[in-house]
């Protein structure tokens, strides 16, 4: 894969700073960008009832452990591994997943959906494989991306055609219906990367230079987002922090509030202290600290134990 197009996905994975277009701050990578949590109406907590068909025989397992955060609350860091797709073949794993996912199993809907965006540009026959290998040979480009080396571009796009051989073409295209679905269950995986995941549309970098039907379904898109990323942070999720945290301080998706955006960064700083995790926000918060009021200092704090004293807060990813 070229270098522009790992660049892309990177920020992509880090903070959707795809989304819309719009530039997102990225204080630091983190060690796991995939942090998710296990939501209430699929739930994975031991202490809560679970219902035999809410999940899969491939549930992953947790534990879970107290802690007491800097500010003196105690959370409890749920960890678990991340929801992975199956082994093997995409199409042996879609053909396993779409039935679960069609009778309302919602960790098979995100993992539906997931294998689907992978296998979305993906030619869906030989005749389409050979056309897109050809246009690689005499434009080293594929699709919007410039190809350093045709020969390793083709190889990855052989692999990906054999991954996802036997999957519609109309279902690849479906892939964010199945994600929509999970999110609206409560799987936060699903709440936290379907703003990751935009349709195959066109898209424009600022809204200012946006026709107005553009506009109007980037601003719906925004507006998703946030909806989303809102709900898993309420369901506690560590990743929401981080990425509302960014949000805030950047003024482009959500309105710049300084204040919000330090007691979202205070509330990660100490999880991940507890958690003993890295990367630390120490200097980030040092320097935002200068730039407000003792007031505002005082309502940080008291935004950031109001989000560390979520009853849901924190599970995390292993």
């Amino acid at each position: 894969m070229n270098r522009q197009r790992v660049r892309y996905l990177l920020v992509v994975a880090v903070l959707a700073a795809a989304l819309l277009g719009y530039r997102m701050i990225v204080p630091s990578e983190p060690d796991t960008v995939d942090v998710t949590l296990a939501p209430p109406p699929v739930p994975l907590d031991p202490a809560v009832p679970v219902s035999p068909s809410a999940v899969t025989p491939a549930t992953p397992r947790q534990t879970v452990q107290s802690a007491v955060v800097e500010s003196g609350i105690a959370i409890r860091l749920l960890r678990r591994p991340r929801l992975a797709l199956p082994p093997g073949r995409f199409a042996d794993a879609y053909a396993k997943l779409l039935p679960e996912a069609e009778s309302g199993n919602a960790l098979s809907q995100y993992r539906l959906g997931n294998l689907l965006f992978e296998c979305r540009d993906v030619p869906a026959n030989a005749d389409a494989l050979a056309a897109e290998i050809e246009t690689i040979h005499q434009t080293r480009r594929r699709g919007r991306w410039e190809v350093d080396s045709p020969k390793a571009e083709i190889a990855t796009l052989r692999h990906q055609f054999a991954q996802c051989e036997g999957i519609p073409a109309e279902a690849r295209q479906g892939f964010r219906d199945w994600l929509k679905k999970s999110a609206d269950a409560g799987v936060i995986e699903a709440q936290i990367n379907l703003p990751m995941r935009l349709p195959a549309e066109d898209y424009c970098q600022y809204l200012a230079e946006c026709t107005p039907e553009l506009r109007a379904r980037q601003e719906a898109l925004q507006l998703e987002a946030i909806d989303y990323t809102s709900r898993a942070r309420d369901a506690g999720s560590v990743a929401a922090l981080w990425t509302l945290a960014g949000w805030y301080a950047g003024g482009e998706v959500l309105p710049q509030d300084d204040v919000e955006a330090y007691a979202h960064f205070r509330a990660l700083d100490q999880i991940h202290g507890a958690a003993k995790l890295t990367p630390r926000f120490g200097k980030l918060l040092a320097g935002m600290k200068q730039r407000l009021r003792p007031v505002d200092i005082d309502a940080a704090e008291a935004r950031a134990r109001e989000l560390l004293s979520n009853p849901r807060c924190c599970v995390l990813t292993q």
